[in-house]
């Protein structure tokens, strides 16, 4: 036999064994455009993302600590930057090995991972006593190999779906928030089965559009969780002891700083909004904030145009119990009543152009808030160095005012689910700006006054 032949052979069993472990037969050839290898960028669901640990021994903490039982969710912490390249709010990157022509199969392995638990886990001694709060963050064990395999299918020349196989061992990192003392978990150490994560008909796209990141020279090609049509979808990824619900990455949310508008004439109307509360119809009445991005200390602008204006619109009442994590730390908040609707908008300068939005953003439906534990978190939280359009200064940051959910309007669709922001008090200097802003509702001029709220993109868990 040739050494073309050997080679053709040798790939085809090595496709069968894939199979095999995948539990597929090996898919006839389709002609489908070649995919090459790329890197894949997700964005973790809190709400869906936990991880057992009933193996976490008497005595890990510290002598006289008691098991460590039970499920805690994690959210994502956003990497910012892999390889040289500003990858939005992924917290997690998957390597695609080799090339794919669908159908196909192709060795996949986790590169990235970065997560904290949404809320402090509570540590106890000699059987209940002396509890303390810690929080938990995850990155990857540096001890195990964690290659896992891809089988791509081909359902349309814009895309299709896949199946996935993929061992992963977090290095958890447990900080005593008291005083930082440090505990390390490496879970390289237990049974790979226990820590093989199976994905089943999650859709691909052929290369990201928004509302997922697309980085030339990173994720070329190939994008998983989006459907061909271009649409986002969650997946799901189960082992015996974890499971990992992921979105695709999108661009990195803004902060805002939000401020109060002197009233003017605003038409009222009505508009439907769906949420993950509920759907109601809203009546839209007085426009009340305008919210500028702002930078938190020396972090950059991401999508510098996306303004909000938010109006008054009462109505639901969850009075639902969430746990949120952002920047701050984290804190159990209790959902009251809607009070605003905040419009994706263009702000300018009077005789100036109005320049769009890069990147869509949603419209969030905010939610009066009232804390029902202290924030929690390592270390004092200090005063927080902002600047805006309108200049910079330093904040103390007050107690939560709002949960900002996004929202459905008129059924326009949700783009970045994960995405929440909660609206802190803060205090500074009254403005007395004129803007001009424009969105769906309207084209007005308004008269900027004193800041009112810093609004911080966060995680939320519905406990």
């Amino acid at each position: 036999m040739s050494a073309r032949g050997r080679g053709v052979l040798s790939r085809a069993v090595a496709l069968a064994v894939m199979a095999v472990g995948l539990g597929f037969a090996q898919p006839a050839r389709s002609g489908v455009a070649t995919i090459e290898p790329g890197y894949d960028l997700f964005e973790t669901d809190p709400q869906s993302t936990t991880f057992d640990f009933s193996p976490v021994p008497p005595g890990f903490f510290g002598p006289g600590s008691d098991p460590l039982t039970g499920l805690v969710n994690f959210a994502g912490v956003p990497l910012e930057t892999y390889g040289g390249h500003n990858v939005g709010d992924a917290d997690t990157v998957v390597q695609r090995l080799d090339t794919a022509t669908p159908p196909d199969f192709i060795p996949i392995e986790i590169v990235a991972l970065n997560l904290v638990s949404v809320q402090p886990i509570t540590v106890t001694y000699n059987g209940g006593q002396n509890p303390e709060r810690w929080d938990v963050n995850a990155s990857l064990s540096p001890t195990q190999s964690m290659q896992g395999q891809m089988a791509i299918q081909s359902t349309s020349p814009n895309g299709g779906t896949f199946d996935s196989q993929l061992p992963v061992f977090p290095m958890f990192t447990f900080t005593r928030l008291s005083d930082g003392q440090t505990r390390q978990l490496d879970t390289g150490f237990l049974p790979p089965p226990q820590m093989t994560f199976h994905a089943n008909a999650v859709p691909w796209r052929v290369g990201c559009v928004l509302p997922a990141l697309s980085v030339p020279g990173l994720n070329d090609g190939f994008c998983p969780g989006l459907t061909p049509e271009g649409q986002k979808q969650p997946t799901i990824e189960n082992a015996a002891l974890a499971r990992h619900g992921v979105y695709p990455a999108q661009p990195a949310p803004e902060h805002f700083k939000c401020y109060k508008v002197k009233p003017t004439a605003f038409k009222d109307r009505q508009v439907t909004l769906t949420d993950q509360f509920g759907t109601r119809t809203a009546k839209v009445a007085t426009r009340k904030e305008l919210c500028n991005p702002v930078r938190k200390f020396q972090e950059l602008f991401q999508n510098k145009q996306a303004h909000l204006v938010c109006y008054t619109a009462p109505g639901l009442d969850p009075q639902r119990v969430v746990v949120v994590r952002n920047q701050f730390g984290s804190q159990r908040l209790v959902v009251r009543g809607s009070q605003r609707l905040c419009v994706p908008s263009e702000k300018r300068k009077p005789n100036k152009q109005f320049k769009p939005i890069q990147v869509p953003i949603d419209h969030d439906q905010c939610y009066v808030v009232e804390a029902q534990s202290p924030l929690e978190r390592f270390g004092p939280l200090g005063k927080i160095r902002l600047k805006d359009q309108f200049g910079k200064e330093k904040v103390k940051v007050g107690s939560p005012k709002w949960l900002c959910a996004p929202v459905q309007k008129n059924a326009e669709g949700i783009q970045h689910p994960v995405n929440h922001l909660v609206c802190y008090a803060i205090r500074d200097e009254p403005k007395d700006i004129a803007v001009q802003i424009r969105n769906q509702f309207e084209k007005a001029n308004l008269i900027v006054g004193r800041p009112r709220l810093l609004c911080v993109p966060s995680a939320k868990l519905v406990v």
